[in-house]
């Protein structure tokens, strides 16, 4: 992650309110972190997501589900939704947990909230970069699959 095009911002989940402009330091905090302040979610936008058709992320604990989740908007036409939901089905177990996928045709975007937990590879040991870079491969597989 090019770590001068990346824009990193901390909220609160209720007021939707800036908690705090992170420097970069802060993606190597644990992922952990939003399991202890579960009223906290981070945004990050980068040039590498603008990229995938992917304009920011946000990752946060979900206390409920007691998962971590990523939220985004993927830029991709209505058309693709089979293939959309094909390549996630493959990697979750929905007897487990299932994601969101929702076409929002305002916005011409796919929002899509995915539980991590359920996702091959994911640890929530990562960091908050390496979840980041995580997420991003898994994006960049999803493109891909959609495109071919």
């Amino acid at each position: 992650m090019s770590k001068q095009n990346v824009l990193c911002e901390r909220y609160d989940k209720e007021t939707e309110e800036l908690v705090s402009k992170d420097s970069l330091e802060f993606l190597n905090t644990p992922l952990s972190h939003f399991k202890e302040k579960k009223n906290e979610y981070v945004y990050l936008q980068a040039e590498n997501l603008e990229a995938l058709k992917v304009d920011g992320l946000v990752i946060e604990y979900d206390e409920v589900f007691e998962v971590y989740t990523a939220m985004f908007g993927l830029s991709i036409q209505k058309k693709f939704a089979p293939k959309i939901e094909a390549f996630l089905s493959a990697r979750y177990n929905k007897e487990k947990m299932n994601y969101s996928l929702i076409f929002s045709g305002d916005e011409g975007l796919w929002e899509i909230n995915l539980p991590l937990d359920y996702i091959d590879q994911f640890s929530e040991n990562f960091t908050i970069e390496e979840a980041y870079h995580f997420l991003q491969s898994f994006i960049t597989s999803l493109v891909e699959a959609i495109e071919n």
